[in-house]
């Protein structure tokens, strides 16, 4: 979200110009996962396209801030070739020093304006633009989407991020108090004050009326209260802020020769989440699939879209079909209600994710399927491997055959898991292990995040936030140590004070007891970083 106007961009060579809000308060910059070319790649297959592998491809990432999404993607695949561009000199200097930590020779940042780019970048097979179509005046707008239709490959991919309406207008209430209350032309640090208190006022005062509205505009002064300074400065004191219609978007794009492909957040697209009454009536009512989502947009109140282009002429298959699993790999949070499930019979078995969604079938097959998928989360596994493991599980002494028409029943229920959001796809193997190896390891960028946070990047390019213990466990596990080793470094911690732990309920530093703890806590801070997709040995 730091691309500026063509107005802020002449400010460049300007010293009379004011500063770049951006260098003077940088934004909040984090791991994206619907933005990561795994993600547009599965939604790219599902829908009938061939995209580019993601392990050998280009990605420009047109706003990367302080690379906090596009660095971790450089890292976790280094046979691809990644470009960030930002306006902000401040934000591109703190992203290129914790490039140069990694040592990473297949990123390239620049600091420019987004209207000064041209072919000059090259080609790309997925264009990330996050957090600044928005944020930009409209002709700097059409050059996102000129970008996007000129330097993207023939199978390419485009991310772009948007406010929308009807969700934006009344979040447009807060923003349109905010700027009374904390006018432009202030301190930046008086104005985020001033903002502060009147969202602690409006909190307050809305707590105690008794309607709907006042519960709804709570709602969102509470979200935007728990959001960083940063957030505040570029979402709501920002000059440009132009929401727009989910409907007005796609017209923008096919009219600059791009088409509409799907949604990184693939669950929001699909209708049958209302149930078949209202999914027969919003059909009955919709022209197409673009006005489909316009109505979608409108029961759900949505206010953010993370929309995925492609080029016009390219073949799309709306209708999902099982044989689009062939090449993906799914994942799922799921356990089963019932411990021992019941895989054999024909009885219903629920499986619910930590949100307390659930998927149930009666056939073994999808049951089997689903338990084995539950038991190696947080791995991702391919569908031939759901199949054989079904068949496993199924047999007595030697592996059930599976039919056909049971395979294709289990790819229908995958392909429903997946449009309820149960069940995750993503086009590559994972780059992590999920077991606790003698001599464990996490990437080195995790480590160097460790250091000075408790929010660290994962292999599923998520943040995960590390208690005090092991996010100091963390920075030792370079593959060189062993169990031993990292437990008599934990008490080394311990013993000097960086790290408190309790006996007892009761602060300790030494003895057997604290060693006892220890132990534990060791094991268990490890089995925690392999079921967050942290170890990658």
């Amino acid at each position: 979200m730091t691309l500026q106007s063509p107005t802020a961009a002449s400010h460049m060579s300007d010293p009379s110009a004011a500063a770049n809000p951006y260098d003077e308060v940088p934004y909040p910059s984090k791991p994206l996962p619907p933005s990561h070319p795994d993600r547009l790649a599965a939604v790219a297959t599902l829908f009938g396209m061939q995209p580019p592998a993601v392990d050998r491809c280009r990605v420009l990432e047109l706003g990367c801030a302080t690379g906090g999404n596009l660095i971790p993607m450089a890292e976790r695949h280094p046979q691809s070739t990644f470009v960030g561009v930002d306006y902000s000199q401040v934000q591109i200097g703190a992203a290129r020093r914790m490039a140069d930590a990694l040592s990473l020779s297949n990123l390239e940042l620049r600091q420019a304006s987004i209207t000064d780019l041209g072919d000059e970048l090259g080609k790309f097979d997925y264009i990330i633009s996050h957090g600044v179509f928005s944020w930009v005046a409209p002709p700097v707008q059409d050059k996102i989407l000129e970008l996007c239709r000129n330097l993207l490959h023939e199978h390419g991919v485009a991310y772009v991020s948007y406010n929308i309406f009807p969700g934006w207008h009344l979040r447009s209430i807060i923003r349109e108090l905010l700027w009374r209350h904390a006018p432009p032309g202030g301190d930046t640090g008086e104005r985020l004050a001033r903002a502060r208190s009147l969202l602690e006022f409006l909190s307050t005062a809305l707590a105690r009326q008794q309607s709907p509205y006042a519960e709804l505009l709570k709602r969102q002064v509470d979200a935007i209260r728990g959001q960083p300074e940063g957030y505040l400065c570029h979402e709501d004191f920002e000059t440009d802020n132009h929401p727009l219609y989910f409907h007005e978007f796609v017209a923008r794009a096919a009219a600059g020769g791009l088409q509409y492909l799907g949604e990184a957040a693939l669950a929001t697209m699909f209708i049958s989440s209302f149930g078949p009454a209202i999914e027969r009536q919003v059909m009955r009512l919709s022209d197409d699939a673009i006005s489909a989502e316009q109505h979608l947009d409108v029961l759900r109140n949505r206010a953010f879209r993370q929309t995925l282009l492609c080029h016009e002429g390219i073949p799309l298959e709306r209708h999902v079909t099982p044989d689009r699993l062939k090449t993906l790999y799914v994942y799922g949070w799921l356990r089963p209600q019932n411990v021992p499930p019941d895989l054999k019979t024909t009885a219903v078995e629920p499986f619910s994710d930590p949100h307390g969604r659930t998927i149930s079938s009666p056939a073994p097959v999808v049951k089997a399927a689903l338990y084995h998928l539950a038991n190696q989360w947080p791995r991702a596994v391919s569908f031939d491997e759901l199949v054989s493991a079904a068949a496993r599980l199924l047999g007595n002494g030697s592996p059930a055959v599976i039919s056909p028409f049971e395979r294709e029943g289990l790819g229908d229920n995958i392909v429903q898991g997946i449009a309820s959001g149960l069940i995750e796809p993503t086009s590559a193997p994972d780059s992590f292990v999920s077991s606790v190896s003698s001599q464990p390891r996490v990437s080195l960028l995790s480590r160097l995040e460790a250091r000075s946070s408790k929010v660290v990047t994962n292999r599923r390019h998520q943040s995960v936030t590390l208690d005090a213990v092991t996010q100091n466990i963390i920075r030792h596990l370079d593959g060189e140590h062993d169990h031993e080793s990292l437990l008599r470094g934990l008490v080394a911690s311990v013993e000097r004070g960086d790290v408190s732990i309790l006996v007892g309920g009761i602060p300790a530093t030494s003895g057997e007891a604290v060693s006892g703890v220890l132990h534990d806590t060791l094991q268990q801070s490890l089995r925690t970083l392999a079921a967050n997709a942290l170890l990658v040995a």
